[in-house]
């Protein structure tokens, strides 16, 4: 892409916009702030939504201990270990 100029000693007032959307600047950084935040937003409300049904999954403590033992979760072989039970 060129900008058509062949010498920069000239009057740069009289050249014009040297890249694309000129003046767009100020909107774009409002589009970019607001779509970032609405992201948020929604990440927050999706991780809350994930947390409370894994809250209501392992409430149920047999649950729980069935999981982390599928997953070899470090935590259940200490808990095993305090409880006097071999893993």
């Amino acid at each position: 892409m060129s900008t058509g100029l062949e010498t920069w000693v000239t009057n740069l007032n009289e050249v014009g916009p040297l890249y694309p959307f000129t003046g767009t600047e100020v909107l774009l950084a409002i589009v970019g702030i607001a779509t970032w935040v609405i992201w948020h937003i929604i990440q927050i409300k999706s991780e809350i939504k994930l947390c409370d049904e894994e809250e209501k999954l392992f409430a149920d403590k047999a649950n729980l201990e069935k999981a982390m033992q599928r997953s070899n979760a470090e935590t259940l072989i200490e808990m095993l270990k305090t409880h006097g039970k071999e893993v």
